[in-house]
């Protein structure tokens, strides 16, 4: 193939033949050309082709994420639509129920005091290990050993100093059970200003704390019995209800307690806040005092023997006596009233705490001034005691329980032996086949079997 076109010259032949030549040539030089240019040219070819397929794919990538971006943001516009509207009419729903966003449930509330308080108690009951309150325990340990030798020289000491020391663990007991419990802790029943000067000194004789403060630890015994905040919670064993709550320090939920029993009664009585104020000095001479003096001024009984028996020993005997009512009456015994709580009937606790043993009656209707359905005067001579002052118009407002109301409960929540001191005691008893009393569902089954 020829790239020049030939010409006529007058040399043509020449002329044709060097331009064939040159032709030839070119066609040579053409051929390597094409030759180098072909791997080139289908390079390029094939680049072109792959950057067409690729801008092809990235075009459709494109339109389709494009498709995609459009439909998920109108997919979000009609979700944002239709929040809006669900919004909209929750708001118009709240608003019709009076609510606002100011009172809204889910708004931040701020930490105050109070709360602050609450939860610093929450963590403390939680991290709570009690403390022995060693000058506490001392005085334990002292009252109770001071107690044994005072009942060694009890043997060796007068019969007037022996009845003594009786009458001064009655009087004493009577101001805890008739003062310091059923007036003052329970509201039981109303006392004159003579008797309650009578019973705040009896109750000082005992030295069992201030008649305050003594109710107030009842009270929250009687709001939150068997829990944390029970001062001498039975649950925690014999020994903590007993004696232990004196020398441990208390469950942090105690002290929180305190606060919310309504003490205003009491702190009105100008009795009881008069003994509050004055209760060392009152304790000194009518608790110690003067039990130890009478014998020794009156009948010539040594004092070193006197001080151990009428101080020790009473005084230790009337505390053990008001432990046993927190310790044995909480754990062994009958539950008539309510099998539910810890509280039991106990006739040796009844003899030995002037009648307070009817623990499980007292715990269901703490406000009778009896403290107890049954029981003879024998047993509950804190309720004969009051019955003659109101007889002598000393008390007023005795406050008590139905039958019917101490039945119906006892049939409801107690364990049965209620009713066996009574007509319902053989209630549903028969004395076999063929007896009417048999129930029909059980006649009719005895029957089936026949």
């Amino acid at each position: 193939m020829c790239l020049s076109t030939p010409t006529t010259t007058e040399n043509g032949a020449d002329k044709t033949s060097a331009t064939c030549s040159a032709s030839s040539q070119c066609a040579n030089a053409t051929d390597v050309a094409c030759n180098n240019l072909k791997p080139k040219t289908a390079l390029h070819d094939s680049n072109h082709n792959h950057n067409n397929t690729a801008n092809m794919n990235s075009i459709i990538r494109h339109r389709t994420d494009g498709q995609n971006t459009e439909a998920k943001q109108h997919e979000q516009k009609n979700s944002k639509t239709k929040d809006s509207k669900n919004h909209t009419s929750s708001v118009a729903s709240a608003t019709s129920l009076g609510y606002s966003e100011e009172n809204a449930v889910y708004k931040e509330v701020p930490i105050t005091k109070e709360i602050q308080e609450a939860i610093e108690n929450e963590v403390q009951a939680k991290e709570f290990k009690p403390e022995i309150k060693w000058l506490d325990l001392v005085a334990q340990l002292y009252l109770h050993l001071g107690a044994v030798y005072g009942f060694y020289l009890l043997f060796s000491a007068k019969s007037q100093t022996w009845m003594w020391l009786v009458l001064a663990v009655w009087v004493s007991g009577i101001g805890i059970t008739a003062g310091a419990h059923r007036l003052w802790s329970h509201k039981s029943y109303n006392a004159s200003l003579p008797l309650r000067i009578l019973l705040i000194f009896l109750f000082t004789i005992a030295g069992q704390r201030d008649a305050y403060t003594w109710a107030l630890d009842h009270r929250i015994h009687h709001k939150f019995s068997e829990t944390e905040a029970d001062p001498h919670n039975a649950k925690r064993g014999f020994w903590f209800a007993h004696v232990g709550w004196l020398f441990l320090t208390p469950h942090p939920k105690v002290a929180e307690k305190r606060k919310v029993i309504d003490m205003s009664d009491l702190e009105n009585d100008a009795v009881v806040m008069f003994q509050r104020k004055w209760f060392i000095p009152m304790f000194s001479i009518i608790s110690i005092g003067l039990p130890v003096l009478v014998p020794w001024h009156f009948w010539g009984e040594s004092l070193w023997r006197s001080f151990w028996i009428c101080f020790n020993l009473r005084f230790t005997a009337t505390l053990n006596a008001a432990f046993f009512v927190n310790s044995v009456a909480h754990m062994w015994g009958s539950k008539p009233y309510d099998k539910n709580i810890s509280p039991v009937e106990s006739r040796l606790v009844s003899f030995m705490a002037l009648g307070e043993g009817w623990h499980n009656y007292h715990h269901v209707f703490p406000w009778d001034y009896k403290t107890g359905e049954f029981g003879s005067y024998k047993l509950n001579i804190t309720t004969a005691f009051i019955d003659f002052c109101a007889k002598l118009g000393l008390a007023k407002g005795l406050k008590s329980v139905s039958p019917d109301m101490v039945k119906r409960r006892a049939m409801k929540c107690g364990d049965g032996s209620r009713f066996l001191t009574d007509e319902y005691a053989h209630k549903d008893a028969v004395w076999g086949y063929g007896d009417r009393d048999i129930p029909k569902d059980d006649l009719q089954e005895l029957k089936g079997m026949n």
